[in-house]
């Protein structure tokens, strides 16, 4: 497996890994760009092509190419092993057993992967499946768009998808562990498929796997006690809130446009597809959950929300607006003007008018206070307060003071009311709702790291690295933190500086260390005589911090040699004393 790794690491360059991924640009020796795993707007995550690694100083993540992949992808070192020896074309050799849970969700993957091909034989070439496959035609989905899809239908017999499953060599514990399959409570040795009769849409996740099942009952179905749509339940490898349905396709069009078009239900998300706008995803809900907003922020920074009209009436939105907007999304609306109930009925009727308005799309605050005025009306106090009542809850979860500022203002004039009203009402709604007013707390600062020599000599190297010959310049230094003076031990050792072949010379717990001064060495967007001057500062300060702590050192040695009769030794070290003490005025002077 250590080969395997080894070898990986050979065929791939970080830097055209992770630029798949996160968009890198040239910058000096290294590659830039906003960190993909927390906000920023300057960019402070490095990539070194010569070092083969990554590290951000925003946030501190850093590590290897395979690293990368299991923080990026949320994976374990199993799956990023996969996927990375795909990208170099190597063929895994397998040693040693995978633990059983890791085995039992293969199995799943496995699973529902044949169940979603078995659905999907079934609605294109199977007589059991014609009525469902001309409801998608008359729905306007294309063959195309159904085999990209995997798009199926679950026949009303379910023992032909049970005994297919088993022919296959999977056992009956297994199907039922993938939540489409249960016991019957009429016949225990029968076993039923959850989705029969329905329209099925796999959830296949971003890593292109088939995770779980939605299934849509057909118009003629006269059975009204069945659920319009169905869902697979929560299983060890389906979690409704970390999925986006079409993400495995969509998220290169998501990428490229650095927006995210996301609506209610498959329907919604595969017309605008099929129609071209291929930067659409699907939740299931109104209300977006942390997790899916952590993992759609790798790939854009904008939303447009295409969800039911409704959907900010309820508290479950108000905090999933709050969450996109501390993630420093741009948060917009869609908004169809009433015209249509959905994104599916409006491309069919209108293509040209659904594009004209996500193109006119509102901000989130601008949508909320325009569709509580239209409800309302601003002509009675009581229509004034409604509007209140709708807006303030959403203003006072807008992170940036100054834009919640100027909506306090915009508000002020819609409901042509004075800005002071305002801002009381809303005053007093923050004390109402949390018992105080928040106030935006400062960012805390840089942790201290040790003592002050420490951190000069943590600088000092820096500085150093960056220099063509820096082995010239740490042979003059005398360096007390252990770490630093282990590193340029090593340094030493080599007649060329190369950085490469240091890393691999350090003892483990070094390495990520020196990667940091380096990485960070070459950041900097500084002159080289900017950083001699800098140098020749703290060379002065270290000397300056030697001279007294001798000083002292001597004060200790004079204190107790005063008792004795020595005054020869006294003499001595009074000598050494004054020597030390002029040393420190001439540098002292010199700085000055």
């Amino acid at each position: 497996m250590e080969n395997q790794v080894e070898e990986i690491k050979k065929k791939l360059d970080i830097v055209e890994v992770i630029n798949k991924f996160v968009p890198l640009k040239k910058r000096g020796r290294h590659y830039v760009a906003c960190c993909p795993f927390h906000q920023e707007k300057t960019p402070s995550f490095i990539v070194s092509n010569e070092l083969q690694i990554y590290k951000c100083f925003g946030c501190g993540k850093a590590g290897d190419v395979f690293s990368f992949m299991e923080e990026y992808n949320r994976i374990d070192f199993k799956d990023a092993l996969e996927d990375l020896a795909k990208m170099a074309g190597i063929k895994l050799i397998r040693s040693g057993k995978i633990s059983g849970e890791e085995s039992k969700k293969k199995r799943l993957y496995e699973i529902n992967k044949e169940a979603a091909k078995f659905y999907n034989y079934i609605l294109t070439s199977h007589e059991s499946g014609k009525v469902a496959l001309d409801y998608v035609n008359k729905r306007g989905i294309n063959k195309e768009i159904i085999k990209k899809f995997l798009i199926g239908y679950a026949p009303k017999d379910s023992r032909l998808i049970v005994n297919y499953l088993l022919k296959k060599n999977y056992q009956l514990e297994e199907l039922i562990a993938t939540g489409s399959f249960g016991k019957s409570q009429y016949n225990r040795n029968q076993t039923y498929d959850r989705f029969q009769e329905r329209l099925i849409f796999p959830q296949i996740d971003f890593r292109d796997r088939v995770v779980g099942f939605s299934g849509r009952i057909l118009p003629g179905n006269t059975n009204s006690n069945l659920a319009k749509y169905i869902n697979s339940p929560e299983t060890e490898i389906y979690h409704k809130s970390q999925m986006f349905y079409g993400l495995n396709l969509a998220k290169e069009s998501i990428k490229k446009e650095n927006l995210a078009i996301i609506v209610e239900g498959e329907l919604d998300m595969i017309s605008p597809y099929q129609a071209g706008i291929e930067n659409v995803v699907a939740i299931k809900g109104t209300a977006l959950t942390e997790e899916q907003l952590q993992l759609i922020r790798r790939y854009a920074e904008t939303l447009i929300l295409g969800l039911d009209s409704d959907f900010a009436g309820n508290k479950a939105s108000i905090r999933s607006i709050e969450l996109a907007d501390k993630m420093d999304f741009e948060i917009k609306v869609l908004d169809l003007e009433g015209k249509y109930k959905d994104p599916d009925e409006a491309i069919k009727d209108n293509l040209e008018f659904f594009k004209k308005k996500l193109k006119e799309a509102q901000t989130i605050w601008d949508f909320i206070l325009a569709s509580s005025i239209k409800s309302y009306g601003v002509e009675s106090p009581r229509g004034k307060k409604m509007v209140l009542m709708t807006i303030l809850p959403f203003l006072a979860k807008i992170n940036n003071l100054v834009i919640r500022s100027d909506y306090l203002r915009k508000v002020a004039a819609a409901i042509n009311s004075d800005e002071e009203s305002v801002a009381e009402e809303f005053k007093k709604y923050l004390k109402t709702e949390n018992g105080v007013i928040p106030t935006r707390k400062e960012e805390k600062g840089e942790v201290e790291r040790g003592d002050l020599r420490e951190r000069l000599e943590e600088r000092l190297l820096t500085l150093i690295l960056r220099m063509k010959k820096p082995k010239m310049a740490i042979k003059k230094l005398e360096w007390q933190t252990l770490r630093y003076k282990k590193i340029v031990e090593v340094i030493r050792k080599y007649k060329k500086f190369d950085a490469e072949k240091v890393v691999k010379k350090l003892e483990a717990e070094l390495k990520e260390t020196f990667n940091t001064l380096y990485l960070k060495a070459f950041e900097e967007q500084n002159s080289s005589q900017e950083r001699k001057k800098e140098r020749g500062k703290i060379i002065k300060q270290m000397e300056e911090m030697e001279l007294k702590d001798r000083l002292k050192a001597l004060s200790g040695i004079i204190a107790n040699l005063e008792g004795s009769e020595d005054e020869e030794k006294i003499a001595e070290v009074e000598a050494q004393y004054a020597q030390i003490l002029t040393k420190l005025a001439i540098l002292q002077r010199a700085k000055s």
